[in-house]
C-alpha cells in the first residue's frame, strides 16, 4: 500500500455499490489518513432505492480497511445532488480546511491524488483560485506547451478539491441570480453571446430546481468572486456512470469520446509562468463540448426556456 495521503478525501454516493467499489478501491491505494463518506438517503417508495443505499454504506464501512480517520455521513431521506453535495461539503469543510472530492461514478488515476494535493498546497492561499479539478475536456493537440495544467474557468466537477475558503462563498442562499442583468459583467467576465446564453439557461434552470445540480450554482458563485479554476494537462478521471442508474444522464452519448478516458500526470508538476485563464483554450471547450449539449436540445425545450426567462423578467 502507498504511504498514506495527508489531504482529506470526500466521497459522495448514492445507491451504486458497483461503481462505488472502483472508486473506493482508488481510494484506498491513496490510503488517505482522513476519510469523509457523505450518503445520500433512498427515495421513498422505492424498494430499489433503498437497497442500493444500505448495500452502498455496507461497501463504504467495508472497503475502509487500512488505519485512518474516518467518517460516514448518512441522510436519512434523499436530498438528490444539489443539497447532499452543498451541504454535506458545508459540514466537511467545517472540519477540515480543504478536501480532494469524488462522487460513485468518478473513477480517477492514482496520480489524481498527488496532482490535487499538490495544488491545493500551492494555492492555498491564493484567492484567485477556488478549485482544482481532475477532469479535462480539452483538446490534448491544443496544448503548446509543457505545463502540467492550466486556468480556466470551467469547474469540472468529475473529480476535484476545494478549500473552505473557497467554498464559503457558494451561492446557498440564492442570491447570485439576480446580478446576472448587472451592467458589464458579461463582458467583464470574457463571455460570447453565445456562451453568456448558454450559462445564463443554465442557471435559470438551476435556480428554479428544474435541474438539480449544485455545479451550476458554484460555477457563478466561483465567477461572481473573480475566482477561476485549475485543470491537468491530462485528463485524470474516468466517468462511468453513464447508465440507468445516474442521476444525470444527459451526455451518454459522450461516455465513448477520448474526454472520458483517464491518463497518468507526469511529476514534478510543470507550473504555468503566469496565474490567469487561457480564454482562448475555454472557447474551444466552449463550442467542442458545451455548445454541443446545447445542440442536442429538442425544440420544445428551448420554447420553454425561452418562456421561463421571460417571465422571469417580467416579475423583476
Amino acid at each position: 500500500m502507498n504511504p498514506s495521503l495527508d489531504t482529506p478525501v470526500t466521497v459522495f454516493f448514492y445507491r451504486r455499490p458497483d461503481h462505488l467499489k472502483q472508486v473506493l478501491a482508488r481510494v484506498r491505494e491513496a490510503s488517505p489518513k482522513i476519510l469523509f463518506g457523505v450518503s445520500d438517503g433512498p427515495k421513498p417508495g422505492r424498494e430499489e432505492s433503498r437497497r442500493g443505499v444500505e448495500e452502498s454504506r455496507r461497501v463504504f464501512r467495508a472497503m475502509v480497511d487500512w488505519p485512518c480517520r474516518w467518517r460516514l455521513l448518512e441522510r436519512e431521506i434523499n436530498l438528490g445532488s444539489y443539497l447532499s453535495v452543498s451541504r454535506g461539503l458545508d459540514e466537511i469543510l467545517k472540519e477540515v480546511p480543504e478536501t480532494l472530492i469524488l462522487e460513485d461514478d468518478t473513477v480517477p488515476d492514482p496520480t489524481f491524488f498527488r496532482f490535487g494535493a499538490e495544488l491545493l498546497e500551492r494555492f492555498r492561499s491564493d484567492e484567485r483560485v477556488g478549485s482544482i479539478c481532475g477532469s479535462n475536456f480539452d483538446d490534448p493537440a491544443t496544448w503548446q506547451t509543457a505545463d502540467s495544467y492550466r486556468f480556466t474557468r470551467y469547474h469540472h466537477g468529475w473529480g476535484w478539491a476545494t478549500w473552505a475558503r473557497a467554498w464559503k462563498h457558494f451561492d446557498r442562499e440564492e442570491k447570485l441570480l439576480a446580478r446576472l442583468r448587472e451592467p458589464g459583467w458579461r463582458r467583464a467576465m470574457g463571455f460570447s453571446r453565445e456562451e453568456w446564453a448558454y450559462w445564463e439557461r443554465c442557471w435559470r434552470r438551476t435556480y428554479a430546481l428544474q435541474l438539480d445540480a449544485w455545479d451550476y450554482r458554484w460555477s457563478l458563485s466561483l465567477w461572481l468572486r473573480g475566482m477561476f479554476c485549475v485543470i491537468p494537462r491530462v485528463n485524470l478521471v474516468r466517468n462511468i456512470g453513464f447508465d440507468a442508474l445516474g442521476t444525470h444522464t444527459l451526455e451518454t452519448d459522450f461516455a465513448v469520446h477520448r474526454m472520458h478516458e483517464a491518463g497518468a500526470m507526469d511529476f514534478p508538476l510543470r507550473h504555468p509562468a503566469r496565474v490567469e485563464v487561457d480564454a482562448g483554450k475555454d472557447r474551444q471547450v466552449f463550442a467542442r463540448h458545451y455548445q454541443v449539449l446545447e445542440g442536442r436540445r429538442n425544440p420544445w425545450e428551448k420554447l420553454r426556456d425561452a418562456f421561463c426567462r421571460m417571465v422571469t423578467g417580467k416579475k423583476k
